[in-house]
């Protein structure tokens, strides 16, 4: 007489069911443009969504995903059906995506949001082509989930945890090749900014975009006096500003809600390609409960032109 192997089936069904951990439910809203057109933001959207996926750390959904499960549950409850199934209707974790452009340059974000605690962490990206942008989107997704492709180059720490100017990166500027009386069009260009910054973003109008080496972006503001240079935070305090791998998110909004706003005063050289001078910033020491900030805080600066 033959074993029955239903039993031994259903052992093998409900220890592999049970030995599998739940994963994330992560959603992914509809990608955003500011002057783009919505074509390219929604080719982005399918992108990052593959790139997601290669991950095998979610189950991923987007908004019509769930809109459908919710409507086809409905429909299951309204003729009686009892479902048992786990439908993902509430994400641990929302992606969303926005792609802009200033000038000639693209700026590409991309934020994840902790649902439970509102906690937000976002990567950026700049190119002078959407193209580029698509050639560096898989990159990008990974190092917001902490898995770049190679060993990714040493992060600048922000200003928050280096209360020392010591061996701050300068370009030595003779006085005697300094630009005398600059215009905003002798600063129009993309530049290679300094600590806490990646790429920066000027325009003819006196505005600009800097790109935080945290993640995010920032506004700022420039107006020249004589040969000085000063170049101002154009926004409130955000966390992103702050955070990094050495300060998390919680040390990150303490700071934002005290630090003064970030200003730069610089010299022009005569070639028009480095700027130098301080940054006026914060400092910080302790931790926690006995968190001290230094608003008095300034240290040298420098930035480098990348593009005209």
């Amino acid at each position: 007489m033959k074993k029955p192997i239903f039993p031994v089936f259903l052992v093998l069904v409900v220890g592999s069911v049970f030995g599998q951990a739940r994963q994330p439910i992560l959603r992914i809203d509809p990608f955003t443009g500011n002057g783009v057109g919505v074509s390219e933001a929604s080719m982005l959207e399918r992108l990052i969504n593959s790139y997601i996926v290669e991950l095998k750390s979610f189950r991923v959904i987007d908004a019509k995903g769930q809109e459908l499960a919710l409507t086809e549950t409905e429909s299951a409850l309204s003729l009686g059906s009892a479902t048992t199934a786990t439908i993902p209707l509430t994400a641990d974790f929302i992606i969303s995506g926005m792609l802009g452009k200033i000038d000639n340059l693209y700026i590409f974000t991309l934020e994840n949001t902790k649902v439970s605690s509102g906690e937000k962490l976002s990567v950026s990206d700049t190119a002078s082509s959407i193209s580029d942008i698509v050639l560096r989107a898989r990159n990008l997704t990974r190092s917001l989930f902490g898995k770049q492709d190679s060993s990714p180059v040493a992060t600048p720490v922000p200003d928050a945890v280096q209360p020392s100017i010591a061996g701050a990166e300068q370009i030595p500027v003779d006085e005697k090749t300094v630009f005398k009386s600059p215009a905003i069009k002798n600063l129009v260009g993309t530049w290679k900014g300094d600590k806490g910054l990646e790429n920066v973003r000027l325009i003819p109008n006196g505005t600009g975009i800097a790109v935080l080496s945290g993640g995010g972006t920032m506004k700022i503001r420039v107006s020249i006096s004589d040969d000085r240079i000063i170049i101002m935070q154009d926004q409130p305090n955000e966390a992103a500003m702050y955070r990094s791998a050495s300060v998390p998110f919680d040390v990150a909004k303490k700071i934002a809600a005290q630090a003064r706003p970030m200003r730069w005063i610089f010299l022009l050289s005569s070639d028009g390609l480095h700027l130098t001078g301080i940054k006026e910033s914060v400092s910080i020491s302790g931790d926690g409960p006995t968190l001290k900030l230094d608003n008095n805080y300034q240290r040298d600066a420098a930035w480098s032109r990348i593009s005209r």
